[in-house]
């Protein structure tokens, strides 16, 4: 399996770590991850690519178990390609990884506010 590196999509402003809430500021589509998305986004937003995700969260909950491996690996590449589908994340192809517009506690108000005007 190939590893595919993400990145943020430039109109996504983000908040959390452990329920991560997306917005995308052009759509207006809004989205809150459970704990397990929360882990992958916060990795992917940390620069790591698909391969070292599964790994981590291999490590984090299976023990590092090869045949778990397999499982996750393709659940994470799955979960991507379906926040891609949804504009929340864009492959970066032979660019670094980008955190987007990830402003902390500020962007709690910023992530309401956009849930509260709905889509465009």
């Amino acid at each position: 399996m190939s590893s595919t590196a993400w990145r943020v999509s430039a109109d996504v402003v983000w908040a959390g770590e452990d329920s991560v809430r997306l917005y995308n500021v052009e759509s207006g589509a809004f989205q809150t991850l459970n704990p397990t998305g929360s882990a992958i986004w916060c990795l992917m937003a940390g620069g790591k690519d698909t391969t070292a995700i599964a790994e981590e969260l291999t490590q984090r909950l299976a023990g590092g178990s090869r045949e778990a491996y397999q499982e996750i690996a393709m659940d994470v590449e799955d979960f991507l390609r379906a926040l891609a589908g949804q504009q929340m994340v864009v492959a970066s192809v032979g660019e670094k990884a980008d955190e987007g517009r990830h402003t902390g506690e500020g962007t709690d108000e910023a992530v309401s506010q956009g849930a509260e005007a709905g889509h465009r």
